[in-house]
C-alpha cells in the first residue's frame, strides 16, 4: 500500500503535463500511473501548436465545407444552406491560445533545468487554397475572427512561392497563421515525465489503473494489478479510456469516446517546408529530423488501430498534390491513433459535482499536444485551492447533463 496526495491516471501528454506542473509548483507527493495501450493520442499528434487552426476547423472541418459548397452548386438554385467554418467557441480560443503561450519560456525551461528539448519550432500554419472555394472558406475563417486580425496573414500565389517554393503552382494564396507553430509531440511528453521525475514524481509506467477505490461519494485511490495508491486527489487524464475511469469513481458515464486518426510518415528529406501546412485534403508538417508527417483521417470506429488502405492513399494522394515534390520520398511507416473526443469538441476539467477527491482532465481531442500546457497549469491551481486563471464552467462535465435536461 502506498500513499501519496495526487495520482495522476494517464501518461500522455496531458497527464504528463499534470505532474511536470504539479511537481514544480508544489511540494505535495506524487505518482504518475501510465499503462501505454495501442492508440494513445499522443503518438497520432503531428505535435502541432495550431491554436488559431485548431480552432477556426482546419482539417476535417474543411473537407466538410466543400462537400457542403458543393451540394449547394449542384442546387441550382434550390434552399440549399452554405455551411460556415465550424469554429469552436471563445472559450476555447482563449484555453487554446493562453496554452501556446507559455510554449516559449517551458522550452527554455526544460533545456535549462532539466537538460531535456521538445523541439519547439516557429513555423506557422498556412492554409493553402486551390480555388475560389478554398478562398471563401479561408474569408469566412478570418470573418469569424477579428480580435485576432494580426495573427493572420493573405499571401498571394507570388508570395506563397516565395516562401514555401515546393508548393504546387496550382495553388492561387494562402492565410498563414503566425502565432501556430510545432514541438516534436514524443518529445513534449518525454519532457514532461523527464522533468517531473527529476522534481520527485513517482512514476509507475507500464502499469494499468484496474479499479478506484470509493468510500461513499470520495475517491480515496486506485488499485493496479500489483499494488494499492491511496491519495487525497486522482487526477483522470486516460485519454480516450477516460469514461472506464469515470465510471469507476462516480458511478456516472461521460461522453468521452475514440475517434481514429490514421497518420502517413514520410523517409528523411532535404528541406522543403518553411512551416506547418493545412489544405483542404489534410495537413502537412516537416518535422526537426526531415521526415514528413501527413494526417489525419477522422473515424469514429472504437478502439480500432489498424492502418487501411483507403485512408491511406486519401492522404498521400493529398500530400503530394500540394508538394508535387513527395512523389520522390517514399512512405517510411503509417499508423493510427485514438484522440479522446467530446460531442462539442471541447475538454472535460475541473470537478465532478457530489464527488470529492477527484479531477477530470480529458476529452482534448485533437488538441492534447496544444493545450496541456495549460491543462497542467489549471489542474494544479485547482489542488493548490486557488481560483483558476481560466474560467472552467464551459469544460465541466455536468454541461452534458444540463444539454440532456434541455433536451428532454
Amino acid at each position: 500500500m502506498k500513499k501519496y496526495d495526487v495520482v495522476i491516471a494517464g501518461g500522455g501528454a496531458v497527464g504528463a503535463a499534470c505532474a511536470y506542473f504539479l511537481s514544480r509548483d508544489t511540494d505535495l507527493k506524487i505518482a504518475l500511473i501510465d499503462l501505454k495501450k495501442p492508440g494513445n493520442a499522443s503518438r497520432a499528434s503531428a505535435g502541432g501548436l495550431w491554436a488559431i487552426g485548431e480552432s477556426v476547423g482546419l482539417g476535417c472541418g474543411v473537407i466538410f465545407f466543400k462537400t457542403l459548397s458543393k451540394l449547394h452548386s449542384e442546387a441550382q438554385g434550390k434552399e440549399v444552406p452554405v455551411m460556415r467554418p465550424h469554429q469552436l467557441p471563445d472559450c476555447f480560443f482563449e484555453f487554446a491560445l493562453t496554452s501556446n503561450n507559455m510554449y516559449p519560456a517551458l522550452h527554455q525551461e526544460m533545456l535549462e533545468k532539466h537538460g531535456v528539448d521538445f523541439k519547439f519550432e516557429r513555423t506557422g500554419l498556412k492554409f493553402i487554397m486551390y480555388n475560389e472555394e478554398d478562398r471563401l472558406y479561408a474569408e469566412q475563417i478570418t470573418q469569424g475572427i477579428p480580435h485576432l486580425a494580426d495573427q493572420v496573414r493573405w499571401l498571394d500565389a507570388e508570395q506563397l512561392k516565395k516562401e514555401e517554393p515546393y508548393v504546387t503552382d496550382d495553388a492561387i494564396g494562402a492565410i498563414d497563421f503566425i502565432c501556430d507553430h510545432q514541438v516534436n509531440p514524443y518529445r513534449l511528453v518525454d519532457a514532461y515525465v523527464e522533468g517531473a521525475r527529476q522534481n520527485g514524481v513517482s512514476l509507475y509506467l507500464n502499469t494499468e489503473v484496474t479499479s478506484v477505490i470509493r468510500n461513499g461519494n470520495v475517491v480515496e485511490g486506485v488499485k493496479t494489478s500489483d499494488e494499492v495508491f491511496f491519495c487525497d486527489t486522482l487526477i483522470n487524464a486516460s485519454g480516450a479510456w477516460a469514461n472506464e475511469l469515470y465510471q469507476q469513481a462516480t458511478g456516472r458515464t461521460m461522453p468521452v469516446y475514440p475517434v481514429k486518426g490514421q497518420i502517413v510518415l514520410s523517409e528523411r528529406m532535404p528541406k522543403i517546408m518553411n512551416g506547418c501546412i493545412s489544405t483542404s485534403d489534410c495537413y502537412i508538417a516537416q518535422k526537426d529530423n526531415g521526415e514528413i508527417l501527413i494526417g489525419s483521417s477522422t473515424e469514429e470506429k472504437g478502439f480500432d488501430t489498424t492502418n487501411s488502405l483507403d485512408k491511406i492513399q486519401e492522404l498521400s494522394q493529398g500530400a503530394m498534390k500540394c508538394l508535387p515534390i513527395l512523389k520522390e520520398s517514399s512512405i517510411k511507416r503509417c499508423w493510427a491513433g485514438l484522440r479522446p473526443g467530446t460531442p462539442d469538441e471541447l475538454p472535460i476539467l475541473g470537478p465532478v459535482e457530489g464527488v470529492e477527491g477527484y479531477l477530470n482532465a480529458c476529452g482534448h481531442f485533437r488538441t492534447g499536444i496544444l493545450t496541456s500546457a495549460i491543462t497542467g497549469q489549471l489542474m494544479t491551481e485547482l489542488i493548490m485551492g486557488k481560483t483558476p486563471s481560466l474560467d472552467l464552467t464551459p469544460f465541466s462535465v455536468e454541461r452534458f447533463e444540463e444539454a440532456e435536461q434541455k433536451a428532454g
